[in-house]
């Protein structure tokens, strides 16, 4: 019995010492990981003739409101590992305004491209077509926790 107990923790040993190996390598040959863990990218464009207000999670723009001018576009990045998922904020206007999420593995694009005027869509490239998002509100959400003061704002 202490045989096959032994020889069990040596396949699992050696099945995970191999995966750290092919990690390693595919970090070490340029585009080799590429495939495994691809950098996705998102462009938030305010296609509107107003200002809107926005903050995405973990990003520069996560602690609290930025204006995001008409015609003008906001873009970050990250790597995807797992099953990522990102959300911004956005506030359009009184009536419209809440949370989407940005990004999900259902968006099934690593170049995410969403037009903000009266609500934001995703531009779906795997069926070549615009995809609205509804703005959600949680319950416990307050705003004013992330407007800036004037003490902020002079920094």
């Amino acid at each position: 019995m202490p045989v096959m107990t032994t020889m069990g923790y040596t396949r699992v040993a050696s099945a995970a010492a191999l995966v750290v190996v092919v990690m390693i390598l595919c970090s070490e040959i340029p585009g080799a990981g590429a495939t495994m863990f691809p950098e996705v990218e998102i462009t938030l464009a305010n296609d509107g003739e107003s200002p809107v207000w926005f903050m995405c999670q973990m990003t520069q723009k996560g602690d609290s409101l930025y204006e995001l001018p008409p015609n003008s576009t906001y873009r970050f990045s990250f790597t995807h590992v797992a099953f990522p998922m990102r959300w911004c904020y956005m506030y359009i206007h009184p009536g419209s305004q809440g949370f989407f999420w940005v990004y999900t593995v259902r968006s099934r694009c690593t170049k995410c491209f969403w037009s903000i005027d009266k609500h934001p869509s995703l531009y779906r490239n795997d069926i070549g077509r615009w995809e609205r998002q509804k703005l959600f509100m949680p319950p416990s959400f307050n705003i004013s926790n992330f407007l800036l003061n004037d003490t902020q704002s002079a920094r």
